[in-house]
């Protein structure tokens, strides 16, 4: 991968906070909509968001072929921008005041997310973000459940286990990360991408 971030990934991590309350429980995360993904054939043969993020996309896909990596192994699911039952809706009253988009990830026991960048295609399309300003994109995930064994996030050269319901991990713009889940509990977790209009975070 021709990308300055892919040889200096270990010079990265993650900005770490939390909720200070958190207010969601079991059922509000068992009635979201799931919706089965993987990491590979992600964008379909006819696809017509001709952006440099869809372009991205497709070069982390050569990767895993070169890599040899299984479709199945990446499987995920997703619930994008569902409807958001009370106790949810808090999550997102620190991102009003800037452009945002949110959406629901759920890892099973076997499966992976393999190392990666964000693309933020859908954000990007949706949004008219210039290549130029992509850079200034972040991305904060909140751990919908306490962590279990055999649980990992990493992001850059660090690597986080042992989190708490309403910790958050924020990396800004093509930080490389991946997660991986060899236990027998589902990781959930909010993703949340925003523009980082006032320059807090930095790489």
């Amino acid at each position: 991968m021709d990308m300055k971030s892919y040889t200096d990934w270990n010079q990265h991590s993650a900005d770490q906070s939390s909720i200070k309350k958190v207010t969601w429980n079991k059922k509000d995360l068992e009635t979201l909509p799931w919706e089965p993904t993987y990491m590979t054939d992600e964008i379909p043969v006819n696809d017509s968001w001709d952006t440099f993020a869809t372009k991205n996309k497709k070069k982390l896909e050569k990767m895993y072929a070169e890599w040899g990596v299984s479709k199945q192994s990446t499987l995920h699911y997703m619930s994008i921008r569902p409807e958001l039952a009370d106790g949810l809706k808090d999550i997102l009253s620190p991102y009003k005041t800037v452009k945002h988009n949110y959406n629901f990830l759920k890892l099973t026991p076997g499966c992976s997310l393999m190392w990666h960048f964000d693309t933020y295609a859908t954000f990007v399309k949706y949004n008219g973000i210039s290549e130029q300003n992509v850079k200034n994109v972040c991305r904060t995930v909140v751990m919908m459940d306490e962590w279990d064994r055999g649980q990992v996030l990493q992001v850059g050269g660090s690597t986080y286990t042992n989190w708490n319901a309403g910790d958050t991990y924020t990396w800004k713009g093509d930080v490389w990360h991946g997660m991986a889940n060899f236990g027998p509990s589902d990781i959930i977790i909010s993703q949340i991408t925003f523009l980082d209009e006032n320059d807090k975070y930095t790489q």
